[in-house]
């Protein structure tokens, strides 16, 4: 498959799995997912199985009535990773705007990983401000400031 190909499917899918997030539909969403699939929040514990991401945000359109749109889509279909900025909308008049990086299994392009980040404001208190449960050490990221 050329990479134009699988570029053009990681865009589909992620377009599919927003779809699916908007309607609400818990097959849907975890059908857009690897079984073993996690989410990380920078606010909120992980969620790990696509039947757990599924609920959760089928929950969430359900009680908060929230919406996703499709801001920009930037995709490397070498590395199986596609990046998502978007904005979100509550019946509440909510707006929050964020960016989720996508990681995606070789072949069946099922969701493997989602890290979500909002935009929201620097949180004073915390020293460490990032993604919580999510292995920055383990995956080669910076952990001290750059000399």
């Amino acid at each position: 498959m050329s990479q134009s190909t699988i570029a053009a499917n990681i865009e589909r899918a992620i377009g599919s799995y927003i779809d699916a997030c908007n309607r609400g539909d818990e097959d849907a969403i975890a059908a857009c997912f690897a079984r073993d699939a996690v989410h990380y929040f920078p606010t909120g514990p992980k969620w790990s199985g696509a039947a757990t991401i599924a609920g959760n945000f089928s929950k969430g359109v359900r009680a908060r009535g929230l919406v996703w749109t499709i801001d920009h889509v930037a995709v490397d279909a070498e590395r199986l990773e596609g990046v998502l900025e978007w904005s979100q909308f509550e019946t509440s008049d909510r707006v929050l705007r964020g960016v989720d990086w996508f990681v995606f299994e070789p072949g069946s392009l099922w969701i493997r990983e989602i890290r979500a980040y909002g935009a929201a404001p620097v949180q004073p208190d915390l020293a460490v401000q990032e993604l919580r449960d999510f292995d920055y050490i383990g995956r080669g990221y910076p952990v001290a400031r750059p000399a």
